[in-house]
């Protein structure tokens, strides 16, 4: 390579951090694999750039326009920790958007790869199981809303979607299911498969799910919540829970709490479980309102952990307050459980995101990445390094 490797002093305060974005080099060399020529270096250089991120604030990373595919509203996102990559599934229905097709953002190259292409309506149907399924020749789920119930198994290496197709039309033109599975695209085969949802609620349309890496266990919040081990095959509900729908659910590994964002109807306040003191005598779930900066209540969120800084990160959109009505903008807040403060992000307004449920934070980079965009705007992915100290 002729460039070289090279970081700018402002992205190594101290030699641990200098260490870790080293580390971070390594990881990223590892990813590229076999790589020659420009394309190795083009990604070696973007990993630099993420690594020298300004702090605090949202930089456009990769714009697509509005064309044959956008993001949409009810769709969902999940981080591959395995590839380091952003994994969307979700649809609008409503009888014009057939979108089926797991998408991926491969973030060391900057670029969307589409497994797959939309059944035709055609092919949805109601198998022999019970089950409705689309597509002529392969297994897949139809067209659906997914808000925040679809997740990444790194035990499996597989994405998961717990949600079902309620609001697609075609339903009302088809038998009605004997019930909804949960669906699993493994990500080396780019197959799907069926887990049976018998011991469930049935359906988990509107969820909001996290994943517990200790534990290999999905969260799912859906009628009371759930755990689902799929390596195990087991799913059992553990405790009542809030309605999830339009809401946002994280996962604190640093406090092994189950922290909801959002309410249908709009909210600031955080609703918390702590999932390894569970008791069936008390009472888990603690309605929390937080202190600290002045933030308007919100519903169907972008939320995202920060695993090293052991906090979270929320795009709530503004409101006009003399009309309550939201406003072309949105403000980014941090939210500390240890203290139960929101603390607003200066300089960091983006455009209005609407009903989002996209964002995550990649370990590898020690990134946060958000998703916006619509069918006039297409799709922008941006990205943001959090630094406390500034």
């Amino acid at each position: 390579m002729g460039r070289g490797i090279f970081i700018k002093h402002h992205s190594c305060s101290s030699n641990i951090q200098c260490l870790l974005a080293l580390l971070a080099i390594v990881i990223t060399v590892f990813l590229i694999g076999c790589t020659d020529g420009s394309e190795a270096e083009d990604q070696l250089d973007n990993s630099l750039f993420l690594l020298n991120l300004p702090a605090n604030r949202w930089v456009k990373y990769h714009e697509l326009k509005g064309g044959d595919w956008w993001r949409k509203g009810h769709a969902g996102l999940a981080y591959d920790s395995t590839r380091g990559s952003l994994l969307v599934f979700g649809s609008d229905t409503h009888g014009d958007d057939w979108d089926n097709v797991v998408h991926e953002f491969i973030l060391r190259r900057r670029e969307w790869v589409h497994h797959g292409v939309n059944a035709h309506p055609n092919s949805y149907h109601i198998n022999s199981e019970g089950y409705p399924v689309a597509g002529d020749m392969a297994l897949a789920p139809w067209a659906m809303h997914t808000y925040d119930g679809i997740d990444y198994d790194p035990a499996l290496d597989a994405l998961v979607v717990v949600a079902s197709p309620d609001h697609n039309p075609i339903g009302k033109k088809r038998p009605t299911p004997q019930s909804h599975p949960v669906w699993i695209f493994q990500l080396k085969t780019k197959k799907w498969s069926i887990f049976e949802n018998k011991h469930g609620p049935g359906r988990f349309f509107g969820a909001a799910t996290a994943y517990d890496d200790a534990g290999n266990n999905l969260i799912i919040c859906k009628s009371g919540l759930w755990v689902l081990n799929l390596t195990k095959k087991e799913l059992e509900r553990i405790d009542k829970a809030p309605n999830c729908l339009h809401r946002t659910m994280a996962f604190d590994s640093w406090r092994r709490n189950i922290n909801v964002f959002g309410s249908y109807r709009g909210t600031s306040n955080v609703s918390r479980f702590n999932i390894d003191l569970f008791s069936e005598e008390s009472e888990n779930w603690e309605e929390l309102t937080p202190k600290g900066d002045h933030c308007p209540p919100y519903s169907k969120v972008p939320v995202a952990f920060d695993e090293k800084a052991g906090v979270f990160l929320l795009v709530i959109d503004d409101q006009k307050s003399s009309t309550e009505k939201k406003s072309d903008a949105a403000t980014t807040f941090i939210y500390d459980p240890e203290t139960n403060t929101y603390k607003k992000l200066n300089d960091t307004k983006l455009p209005a995101v609407g009903m989002n449920f996209m964002m995550a934070w990649d370990k590898i980079h020690e990134v946060f990445f958000l998703l916006t965009g619509n069918s006039k705007d297409g799709i922008s992915v941006w990205a943001l390094r959090l630094d406390r100290k500034r």
